[in-house]
C-alpha cells in the first residue's frame, strides 16, 4: 500500500497506519453537537447608569451544546453597538462549563448564557443599541467580526438622576432653647421604574441621623421635606443622602452640609420620633394604624415615656399641615393610634420641647385612600 493511500485511509477510519504496515487502533472522537440558539436575546436594566461604569444584562437560551461525554462544544460570542450596527464592540460573556455525560440529555435540552453589554455614564441614551450572537469553535477567538443570529435592536433609557439638591440652611447653625428646621429640597429625574426608597440626613462626624419621608411632590419630580435640629444634634459634617432604585440596580445621590453651635445658656436632651402607617393602602371607611417610638437622651437614646404627641395629616396635593389630634407614650414610648383616612396625603408625629428636652418630628408616612 502507498504511504499516500495509508494515510487517507487513516483520515477517513481513525486509525493510524505505519509506514510498516502494522496499524494502532485509535477511539473515534465524539461528535460535537449541532448548537443552536433557541428563542429571542433577553434584555434586562437598559439604562445609562448616572456615574461610573455598569452593565446592561442579556441572557439567550441554547440547546445542543454538548456532547455525548458532556464537553461544551461550541463557544458563544457577543457583540454589541451602541449606534445600530455601524461599529461593533465585543459583549461580556459567561461561557458555560462541561457538564456530566448523565446530565447531557437534560441540558442539550436548552440551559440560559448570560452576559453584559457594558454601559458608561458618559453614553447616550437611544433606541439603536444592538446586540448580535453567534458560534465559533471552542478553540477559536471572538472578534467583533463574528455574527450570527439572534441579532436585538434595543432602547437604552437615560439616567436616573437627583438634581437641584440643596440642604438650608448651610451651614446649619444650632440654637439654644430652640429647633432649627433643616430643609431638603431636591428633583427626581425619572425615565422609567425608578423609586426613591430612602431619604435620611446623616452626621459623618457623630451617630446622629434623621429619616425623611420618600413622597414626591403633586407634580411627581419635586422632593421637599425637612427635620428639627436641636442644639444636642452632633456638629461638623452632614450628608442628605438620597437612595433610588431601578430595576436591580441602587444609587445613591448626597448632598454635604455642615452643622455648628451658635451661643448655649441651656442644654435639652436631643429626641426623635418613629411612624409606622399600616396598611399603605387602604379602602375609604376602613381604618389605618399609625404607632412608633418616641425616643429621648443625651448622649444615647432612651424612651420618652409619658409623653402627649400631636398628629398632624396634609393631603396631598397641598402645602399645609392640619393638626388632628394626640396619642401619648407609653412608659417604654411606645404609641400606637387607629385613624379613620379620608384622603391621599402624608401622616406625621411631633413631640414638643419641653425645659428638659428639645421637639421633634418623626417622618412623613403617606397613606393611599381608595
Amino acid at each position: 500500500m502507498r504511504k499516500h493511500l495509508r494515510m487517507a485511509l487513516a483520515a477517513t477510519t481513525g486509525a493510524a497506519v505505519l509506514a510498516t504496515g502494522a496499524a494502532i487502533t485509535i477511539a473515534t472522537p465524539a461528535l460535537a453537537a449541532d448548537a443552536s440558539f433557541s428563542g429571542d436575546i433577553g434584555i434586562s436594566d437598559a439604562f445609562i447608569p448616572p456615574s461610573g461604569n455598569d452593565q446592561i444584562g442579556w441572557t439567550i437560551k441554547v440547546k445542543d451544546l454538548y456532547s455525548s461525554t458532556g464537553a461544551v462544544t461550541q463557544k458563544i460570542c457577543a457583540r454589541y453597538s451602541k449606534d445600530g450596527g455601524s461599529s461593533w464592540s465585543l459583549a461580556n460573556v459567561t461561557q458555560p462549563g462541561s457538564v456530566a455525560a448523565s446530565d447531557v440529555g437534560t441540558k442539550n435540552g436548552g440551559i440560559d448564557v448570560k452576559g453584559g453589554v457594558p454601559v458608561s455614564s458618559s453614553d447616550a441614551a437611544s433606541d439603536k443599541w444592538r446586540v448580535n450572537l453567534g458560534m465559533v469553535a471552542t478553540t477559536a477567538s471572538c472578534t467583533t467580526s463574528t455574527s450570527g443570529s439572534p441579532d436585538k435592536t434595543f432602547t437604552v433609557a437615560a439616567a436616573t438622576k437627583m438634581t437641584n439638591l440643596t440642604v438650608n440652611p448651610n451651614p446649619v447653625t444650632l440654637k439654644s432653647g430652640s429647633t432649627v428646621d433643616v430643609v431638603v429640597t431636591g428633583r427626581f429625574e425619572q425615565h422609567g421604574g425608578e423609586h426613591l426608597t430612602a431619604v435620611s440626613l446623616v452626621s459623618l462626624d457623630g451617630d446622629d441621623s434623621f429619616s425623611l419621608h420618600t413622597a414626591l411632590e403633586a407634580d411627581e419630580t419635586s422632593y421637599y421635606d425637612y427635620a428639627g435640629f436641636d442644639y444636642s444634634t452632633d456638629t461638623g459634617d452632614w450628608q442628605a443622602q438620597f437612595t433610588v432604585t431601578r430595576g436591580s440596580k441602587t444609587y445613591h445621590f448626597v448632598k454635604t452640609f455642615g452643622v455648628k453651635k451658635g451661643s448655649s445658656t441651656t442644654s435639652r436632651a436631643k429626641s426623635k420620633i418613629t411612624l409606622t402607617a399600616s396598611p399603605k393602602k387602604v379602602k375609604k371607611g376602613r381604618y389605618i394604624k399609625l404607632y412608633g417610638k418616641a425616643y429621648r437622651g443625651y448622649h444615647s437614646w432612651g424612651a420618652w415615656g409619658k409623653k402627649t404627641l400631636r398628629i398632624y395629616f396634609k393631603k396631598k396635593g397641598t402645602k399645609s399641615w392640619k393638626f388632628v389630634g394626640y396619642v401619648k407614650t407609653t412608659s417604654t414610648g411606645k404609641y400606637s393610634k387607629s385613624i379613620k383616612p379620608k384622603y391621599d396625603g402624608y401622616w406625621r408625629t411631633m413631640g414638643t420641647k419641653t425645659s428638659l428636652t428639645n421637639a421633634a418630628l418623626s417622618p412623613y408616612k403617606f397613606v393611599d385612600v381608595r
